[in-house]
């Protein structure tokens, strides 16, 4: 949840400061609960929460018991067969972290209809995954006024996933460290302070500071002057 969009409310209620993150937080919740309780336990891997610059995604190791699909129980049913584990979902009921088999996904999309965030289901060879839609992650670069002239989208194009994410935060908070850049891409230290020394050898972006160690230092937009 650090990792997404959030917007802040003041004063509702009292005087208190209120975080609302661009998806439900709830919705994530129930979506990394359910996928606990009925994945397919015997496959070695691990429950995936991956954040992209676009989507945030929840996959889960295993489909959908043969006859049962989403839709099932968007449509208010429970699919009719037996859980995948029985003891796992007991313990998690019994805990409070979820409640009756089949609820889980129209809670999800209760909370994310109230929030109006897109959300979505795909099953691939062996996995099931649920996808939240980050409400205006995109950002248009050709569009975008305060992106350096000299990167257009053909240029866009070619940079990595780590450069596109430090180009978009600094189009979108006007300065980017390396510290924002490895929280938001998942790298590594090394792997942000070079990938910014790489954008600003190539005049992508300005470097900012009293030295290399400064801890202050960040990286801006060059001027469109």
């Amino acid at each position: 949840m650090s990792n997404i969009g959030r917007r802040f409310v003041f004063g509702e209620p009292g005087m208190q400061r209120r975080e609302i993150p661009e998806i439900p937080r709830e919705a994530v919740r129930e979506a990394v609960a359910n996928a606990l309780c009925h994945r397919d336990y015997t496959t070695g891997t691990a429950v995936e929460v991956n954040v992209y610059m676009d989507f945030v995604e929840v996959v889960s190791p295993g489909l959908f018991p043969e006859g049962d699909a989403p839709e099932n129980h968007l449509a208010g049913g429970d699919g009719g067969l037996e859980q995948r584990n029985p003891g796992i979902a007991q313990a998690l009921f019994r805990s409070g972290t979820i409640e009756q088999y089949g609820t889980g996904i129209p809670r999800i999309k209760r909370y994310c209809d109230a929030e109006g965030v897109k959300f979505s289901y795909r099953q691939t060879a062996n996995t099931t995954a649920i996808r939240f839609d980050r409400p205006g992650a995109q950002v248009s670069i050709e569009e975008n006024a305060s992106m350096p002239k000299h990167i257009g989208a053909a240029k866009y194009e070619i940079l990595d996933e780590a450069e596109r994410i430090a180009i978009t935060l600094a189009t979108e908070r006007g300065r980017v460290t390396r510290r924002e850049l490895s929280e938001t891409a998942g790298i590594g230290k090394m792997k942000a302070v070079q990938t910014l020394k790489t954008l600003a050898s190539k005049g992508a972006l300005i470097w900012t500071g009293k030295s290399q160690n400064d801890p202050h230092q960040y990286y801006c937009l060059p001027s469109n002057d």
